[in-house]
């Protein structure tokens, strides 16, 4: 809730059971009885509210990075809002009908709320508890791969926690991760003590965890103190490639001169891929047979990858305008696909014996930047170091990332394959929404009388179902949004290949 919400909830209620107050006055004795003490209590309240006010104002002035002197206003809960207009209802309904036990219950809810109010005022309503203290918090294991099961781990020492009220903490550590949520009483105060949580499964990046957020509330959840963020931490995930077949076709022949056609054979007997000599060539491969047939030296191709494909440059393509604004899952999934097939291809093209340079384009904290890392057949580390830090970007076309000179170019990809211009020698690798498709989540209830929520759960609250609500909403809108911007024809060409998932493996299919 914004400080308007709260600052009409503080104002408002008092009025308006002033006012009938007033005019029941000398025809009820509990009200009689009860105004002046409900007047000092709503007075001791704002004079506790406006001391703290005046106090982050002054701080404010001194320091303007800090929040604004306002948010000491928003000192009520959902609990506390409800309470307050709850009681003024009662007082108005007992002031017009003459209910005594309607007055009674009135004046029990808006003096409880302006307790709790003037008392989590005076003892939590500045950042003072946590000044001294020392938070440490860590995502374990801290280096994690794709899939690990994600803990959180955070130690506090010197956080002081006043009688009367609890200490709550609450956060997200990843972007679609499960919540984090903390609460400890007094007997905590000025403790050390650790907590821990388990957060899901291990998703790739390289994630900045946000901090976590810490207030200080009455025992009543009716009010509660500012909200301080502390305890910021960093997590690696590293992809998993995925287990590709059919890599060889990406490179063609590799540049065979001649290929042997079979005819009829002996069952000792094969067939082999020969080329004319070339000085330089190991002289034992020279195949006499066929040289003294061609009146020229033949020599029998190694069983490997021909130097005539010396280097390829497997390219990731995370060119997508507005993806890193989308909130839906799936634009997540995406990118962790077009990665995992990124590393795969890249490691069975190594494992061949060809020479794999690994491009992408990073963010290193200036923008994006073209990014290059060599890897072999057991030197993989730096290419998953990489992928971890692969993220959509705006800024980079496609051909920025590919090679002048004449090189294989391979080319993962969402979207169907586009023109390049100057770089004629591409291979594209097409990751349909079949490889990465996933259900963004729901917000269903069976009827009005079924909560989503156990019994008592504060995210029953209209206010949250409906925020919960709105924000799935958006999801799959932006998820539509994702279907329609990737959505193209593969084109029916022979340097253009599928991805399709095949038994837990990927097999690249081509289109022509």
């Amino acid at each position: 809730m914004s400080p308007r919400t709260d600052a009409a909830s503080l104002f408002v209620p008092p009025f308006i059971v002033a006012a009938f107050v007033l005019a029941a006055y000398d025809r009820d004795r509990v009200f009689a009885t009860v105004g002046p003490a409900l007047l000092a209590l709503w007075g001791m309240m704002i004079l506790a509210l406006a001391v703290r006010w005046v106090q982050a104002l002054w701080i404010a002035r001194r320091d303007p990075t800090r929040e604004s002197s306002w948010l000491r206003l928003q000192v009520l809960t959902g609990a506390g809002r409800s309470m307050m207009w709850a009681g003024a209802a009662a007082i108005a309904v007992a002031a017009i009908s003459g209910l005594a036990s309607a007055a009674v219950l009135g004046v029990l809810g808006l003096a409880s709320v302006a307790i709790a109010v003037t008392w989590t005022a005076l003892v939590a309503g500045s950042d003072a508890p946590f000044r001294a203290a020392v938070i440490e918090r860590a995502v374990l294991p801290e280096h994690a791969v794709e899939g690990d099961a994600l803990r959180e781990h955070v130690k506090v020492r010197g956080v002081r926690i006043p009688a009367g009220t609890r200490l709550f903490v609450t956060g997200r550590a990843l972007r679609h991760g499960a919540a984090s949520r903390y609460a400890l009483g007094a007997e905590a105060s000025r403790a050390e003590f650790e907590l821990e949580s388990e957060l899901g499964l291990a998703t790739r990046g390289d994630h900045h965890v946000p901090p976590l957020a810490w207030w200080l509330g009455d025992i009543f959840g009716l009010a509660r103190g500012p909200i301080v963020y502390r305890g910021e931490a960093s997590l690696t995930v590293l992809p998993v490639p995925c287990e590709i077949d059919g890599v060889k076709e990406l490179l063609g022949r590799g540049g065979d001169a001649q290929l042997a056609r079979p005819a009829q054979i002996m069952p000792t007997e094969g067939t082999f891929r020969i080329r004319d000599y070339l000085p330089g060539d190991d002289a034992r491969r020279i195949h006499w047979v066929r040289s003294l047939q061609a009146d020229r030296l033949i020599v029998r191709l190694p069983d490997e990858i021909p130097p005539a494909e010396p280097k390829v440059r497997v390219v990731l393509d995370s060119h997508l305008w507005g993806a890193e604004l989308l909130s839906c899952v799936g634009v997540d999934h995406l990118l962790d696909a077009l990665v995992r097939v990124w590393l795969g291809v890249g490691k069975e093209l190594a494992a061949a014996g060809t020479r794999v340079t690994m491009v992408a384009a990073i963010d290193d904290g200036n923008g994006p930047r073209v990014v290059e890392k060599a890897i072999g057949p057991r030197a993989l580390r730096d290419g998953l170091r990489l992928g971890a830090r692969a993220s959509w970007q705006a800024t980079l076309p496609l051909p920025a990332l590919l090679e002048a000179r004449k090189v294989r170019n391979v080319v993962v990809s969402c979207r169907a394959p586009q023109r390049v211009g100057v770089h004629p020698d591409v291979t594209w690798i097409v990751v349909p929404e079949w490889c990465w498709h996933v259900d963004e989540p729901r917000f269903e209830v069976a009827n009005a009388l079924v909560l989503p929520h156990p019994i008592g759960s504060a995210d029953n609250r209209y206010a949250r179902r409906r925020a919960e609500y709105n924000r799935i909403a958006m999801m799959r809108r932006d998820r539509q949004l994702l279907a329609e911007s990737i959505a193209a024809p593969v084109v029916r060409d022979p340097g253009v290949f599928v991805a399709r998932p095949v038994r837990g493996r990927i097999a690249l299919e081509g289109t022509s």
